[in-house]
């Protein structure tokens, strides 16, 4: 699956650079978002047909709470310490690094909040984390944890990265990684806003 995903990127990039003229697709983010929708809409119906999921998820309770935080407290690590091999502020750094691989809406309150540098590195560092949680979840799925899987995706694994992890781990990880994902997203704004503020 991992090949797939690279080689369908490295293609459309291919394609879009020395055959497609640069207004070709103008609407390209509305193309992806109907695409994405059609893709979650199946998605959910695999999940609605699992009834087992909900006793579960039911059962499992609080427990859901424990990877995004985990995920959030790895995250802000990892944010720190490029920060400092970086000659970067903590407080910009744990901004940057609280996207959660949201990069529009990340990017959008760190040039509000701290100029248009610290947004292009949000974004690019942000599209970075959404590529290489592509790459990477159809290994950690399978030869790490898909509770692993999900971590890496961010806020992401509601939605963009959700298919791998469908595709990836079993049923069961499925509501978990949106909620994970479900979760994250409505941190992003707040945690951003927060250090970013500081």
């Amino acid at each position: 699956m991992t090949l797939y995903i690279f080689i369908t990127v490295f293609l459309g990039i291919i394609i879009s650079y020395f055959f497609l003229p640069s207004n070709y697709i103008k609407d390209i983010d509305l193309l992806i978002d109907i695409i994405l929708i059609i893709t979650l809409f199946f998605i959910g119906i695999g999940i609605g047909q699992n009834k087992h999921i909900f006793k579960e998820l039911k059962k499992a309770g609080m427990k859901v709470l424990v990877l995004p935080i985990g995920t959030i407290i790895g995250s802000l690590i990892g944010g720190a310490l490029a920060g400092y091999i970086l000659q970067r502020t903590l407080t910009l750094s744990l901004a940057i690094a609280s996207g959660f691989g949201w990069y529009s809406i990340s990017a959008g309150l760190l040039e509000n909040s701290a100029g248009l540098e610290v947004a292009t590195i949000g974004f690019l560092s942000n599209v970075i984390r959404e590529m290489m949680a592509f790459l990477l979840i159809p290994f950690i799925a399978k030869k790490l944890s898909p509770y692993v899987a999900i971590s890496v995706g961010g806020a992401t694994s509601m939605d963009t990265t959700l298919p791998l992890v469908s595709r990836s781990a079993s049923e069961e990880f499925v509501l978990i990684s949106f909620i994970h994902g479900f979760l994250l997203s409505l941190l992003v704004p707040v945690l951003v806003q927060f250090f970013a503020n500081i």
